[in-house]
């Protein structure tokens, strides 16, 4: 893994204490791949989570998992009439612990595929970093694994917020660019600490082989732990950027965005070498942030929804205008179980298919001089609240 030490020290194992019965800590990787076959071009994500990991030490405890309270006694006394069946709880709701493998594709037809593990199955260590359970490696420089979800095991369990199917992989990666700001708040920490990362190796997803070559991967990675996911979740990345005013693709500048972190969001950025840096965790008086995900219609066709996202960052220097659009035909509707249980869930609309402009305007005196205006493809888009989970 490259990046500097503080990155390192920070992208490890970051539950601990009390958190450990009480929170949530997530790493995410995003790449590119490229189908052997036709050579076309697929977006992966693949994530490791940890939800309340010692509630539960010896089993995975899903909060959506059914669990049947009724007993044989209290069924006789509602046949015979001595108690009223509405009485009786058929379910118990539980708080959910569990450690999870999530890899999935993004596009036209998205899909994920989850496996869940106990505390007690993870083998841990620090120096080198590495965490494995069963067939699945998440160390300093590479990600391996596979998961396999038959038809009947779908059926079964559909708890497992997941789909059926088949994928492995086995991949090195290296941090080209870390970060080591974004939030840091006293419950909760994100930071892009692989905002560029190259990522190599092969994957394999319901019968079809994929390549992954640095250079074209796109990678990303990022980490967030604390007691619960922000209840409005907000993302974008993306280093699929072209100069509008010169035409050139601008090879050193990708950016990620992430929030809501006490009613703001975070921008991390870098445009050919030349970092903009707005940390969630900032002064109030730094800079200012709007942001939206709205429906919106598609100029080439009508009939089709897209969703669009807007951000606007504001400061003494800068003025950054960000516009993207995703077809709602390719995105994903995931499901996250939030810690706190009850069956609470965040749930996100993700796609990676998002087109738009970034617009850089720097504030001289009384004047706005446009830095770069820039078209975006490929961009992540990520937008979720959240609600009352229903299986």
């Amino acid at each position: 893994m490259g990046g500097t030490k503080k990155t390192i020290k920070i992208s490890r194992y970051g539950l601990s204490g009390t958190s450990k019965k009480l929170g949530v800590n997530l790493w995410r990787c995003f790449f590119t791949a490229f189908e052997k076959n036709s050579a076309s071009e697929q977006k992966f994500f693949l994530e490791l989570e940890m939800v309340n990991p010692s509630l539960s030490v010896a089993e995975p405890l899903l909060g959506f998992k059914p669990r049947v309270t009724i007993t044989e006694e209290d069924l006789q006394y509602a046949l015979a009439g001595t108690t009223s069946a509405s009485e009786l709880k058929s379910e118990n709701i539980v708080q959910p612990s569990y450690i999870v493998v999530r890899f999935g594709k993004l596009g036209s037809q998205p899909k994920q595929i989850c496996a869940y593990h106990s505390l007690k199955g993870m083998r841990f260590s620090g120096k080198p970093f590495s965490i494995q359970m069963d067939n699945k490696l998440f160390s300093e420089d590479q990600l391996s694994g596979f998961i396999n979800i038959s038809e009947e095991e779908f059926q079964k369990h559909p708890e497992y917020l997941c789909d059926k199917g088949y994928a492995s992989w086995n991949l090195k990666y290296e941090v080209v660019r870390d970060m080591a700001e974004g939030y840091k708040g006293k419950t909760e920490q994100w930071f892009p600490y692989g905002i560029r990362t190259d990522f190599s190796g092969i994957v394999s997803f319901d019968g079809a082989d994929y390549v992954v070559e640095p250079r074209k991967c796109h990678g990303y990675m990022d980490r967030y732990w604390g007691k619960t996911l922000p209840y409005d979740w907000f993302h974008i990345y993306s280093s699929s950027l072209q100069s509008i005013i010169s035409g050139r693709v601008l090879k050193n500048s990708y950016f990620a965005i992430q929030g809501a972190f006490e009613d703001r969001l975070a921008f991390m950025g870098s445009f050919e070498d030349s970092d903009i840096l707005f940390p969630a965790d900032s002064n109030k008086r730094l800079y200012t942030c709007v942001w939206d995900c709205t429906q919106a219609p598609s100029t080439e066709d009508p009939e089709e929804e897209k969703l669009h996202w807007s951000v606007s960052i504001n400061s003494k220097l800068w003025v950054i205008d960000i516009d993207l659009y995703c077809r709602v035909r390719e995105l994903a509707n995931r499901t996250l179980e939030l810690p706190e249980g009850n069956r609470k869930i965040l749930n996100v609309v993700q796609g990676a298919t998002g087109t738009g402009e970034i617009k850089l305007f720097k504030k001289t005196r009384k004047t706005l001089e446009q830095i770069e205006f820039a078209n975006i493809t490929n961009a992540e888009c990520e937008f979720g609240h959240e609600e009352d989970g229903v299986i």
